[in-house]
């Protein structure tokens, strides 16, 4: 859509003196920010900054802020002190993000009720909508488990994709299971030393034995282990039917040494 460059120029300086931003004035004029800013630079108008509500400058971040410097200059310790910053910080975001989170709900619930009249019908709309976004923050709190979800939508993949990637699920079942038969009972081993044992990638390997952790088929540790081509050990999952206990531990190393 094209606009008379003058009369928009007069628009822009009027919203100027009302004391509007740059963005206001853009959704007011029902144009881009670009070119709002490139008429400010051309006519020299001064519009005024939109001031963010939760941002580094406000009330609300310098009061954390002075907070946390004064927790910070009380503790005598310096690592208590930045413990507990760090902690105050962390505080902080989770309030602004809580904060930013029910105003978009609330923008998102006004969406909703846009157009619609009826006085029983605007009710439920909202009760549906409050229980849906409690329920949200719950599982995002990790509160409650996953929520409900519709029908699966459809595949869209080719048919002969679909076979190759069963083939290669099942493909990769049979490799954990023959990798499964081919551990001894007593034998830890490291994901290299499977993949030499069922002749497979170590990548491959490692996702195997991953799987049959999260199974509950093998256990495992973090260990300080020998690896080949390395001239010093480096810490590996280590795998097992039984369950493990780490055998090194590199700290007592380092004391001998």
């Amino acid at each position: 859509m094209k606009y008379d460059p003058e009369a928009l120029t007069r628009h822009v300086l009027d919203c100027a003196q009302q004391g509007m931003s740059q963005i206001e004035t853009a959704e007011l004029l029902r144009v881009s920010p670009s070119t709002i800013h490139r008429i400010c630079s051309a006519a020299n108008i001064k519009l005024e900054r939109k001031k963010r509500e939760y941002g580094p400058n406000s009330d609300y971040y310098k009061q954390a802020g002075a907070q946390q410097q004064h927790n910070a200059d009380g503790a005598e310790d310096g690592d208590a002190a930045e413990l507990e910053a760090a902690t105050r910080r962390a505080e902080s975001a989770s309030r602004s993000a809580k904060a930013r989170y029910e105003l978009d709900a609330a923008e998102r619930l006004k969406a909703k009720l846009e157009g619609v009249t009826d006085k029983h019908e605007r009710f439920e709309i909202t009760y549906g909508h409050c229980l849906w976004e409690f329920e949200t923050l719950m599982y995002k709190q990790r509160k409650r488990g996953p929520l409900p979800t519709g029908p699966r939508r459809p595949t869209t993949m080719a048919p002969s994709m679909q076979r190759a990637a069963e083939a290669s699920k099942q493909h990769s079942i049979d490799q954990g299971n023959r990798l499964f038969a081919l551990i001894p009972y007593d034998q830890r081993v490291t994901a290299a030393e499977a993949a030499e044992l069922l002749g497979d990638s170590i990548p491959r390997t490692s996702s195997y034995l991953k799987k049959m952790w999260q199974a509950n088929r093998v256990y495992r540790v973090r260990d300080f282990v020998e690896v080949p081509g390395y001239t010093k050990r480096q810490w590996r999952w280590v795998f097992s039917k039984q369950p493990i206990q780490p055998l090194n531990n590199c700290f007592e190393d380092e004391k001998d040494e």
